[in-house]
């Protein structure tokens, strides 16, 4: 189990993130060969200070992943240079807490449907032709325990997480017979700093750690997950 994912190519979008650094971390620690699509030039400076000795190591591409035609633009070259992924990881992503639904406005909805669905629709919608055409590959898309109900102030978020929710389900369904694997995690509040800043006075002992996260993140993209499909996996820790 070392090197569980040598020999293989595995896409970790938004592997530069809060999250995502320890995705591809513990992915490159397993031996695969990382390609990383990123927006954010700060993320990326802090994941190559904080993991030397990967960055160098890891195909960063920037590229916009609300934008299709970049989104295919960069994974034809990566199938041309470097061959079908075999596993795609989608943690672009974005939570905002919102007002009340009689004092939204749709864009508030958009939004947070842009950066959640659209980014995993377009990443799915990418690689999956390729995926099917060699017959085998494991997407792991991130829901969130907002996407099983709603609450309060959250609204855009959950209708968002509920829709990537959906689309593993479809997407599963329609290519499971083909030897591809759709699922998703369905995390709480993962411990990041970002959300430590939020939160200042929350027991972070009870949230998830991004290490946690990552481990089955790595469960459903290896062959021991073979007989998963459009499962949502709750990760909740302690909340």
């Amino acid at each position: 189990m070392a090197k569980e994912f040598a020999g293989q190519l595995v896409v970790v979008a938004g592997g530069t993130g809060g999250v995502g650094e320890h995705v591809t971390a513990k992915f490159a620690e397993l031996g695969a060969s990382l390609v990383v699509p990123y927006v954010s030039d700060l993320e990326v400076y802090t994941f190559k200070a904080t993991h030397p000795e990967i960055a160098e190591t890891v195909l960063l591409q920037r590229v916009d992943a609300l934008d299709a035609f970049k989104v295919t633009e960069c994974f034809q070259r990566v199938a041309e240079h470097h061959g079908v992924p075999d596993v795609l990881v989608n943690l672009v992503g974005g939570y905002a807490y919102g007002p009340p639904v009689a004092e939204s406005d749709v864009s508030v909805f958009r939004r947070m449907l842009d950066v959640n669905f659209v980014t995993t629709f377009n990443l799915c919608r990418c690689l999956l032709p390729y995926m099917l055409k060699r017959g085998s590959g494991k997407i792991v898309n991130v829901g969130a325990r907002h996407a099983t109900h709603g609450t309060s102030h959250h609204a855009a978020y959950a209708v968002a997480k509920a829709a990537v929710q959906r689309l593993t389900e479809s997407i599963s369904a329609e290519v499971k017979a083909r030897g591809i694997n759709v699922n998703c995690v369905l995390p709480s509040i993962v411990d990041t700093m970002a959300n430590r800043l939020d939160f200042p006075e929350a027991d972070y002992s009870r949230w998830v750690t991004p290490e946690d996260l990552a481990e089955v993140i790595v469960f459903l993209a290896s062959p021991r997950a073979r007989a998963i499909h459009g499962a949502s996996i709750p990760v909740y820790g302690q909340m």
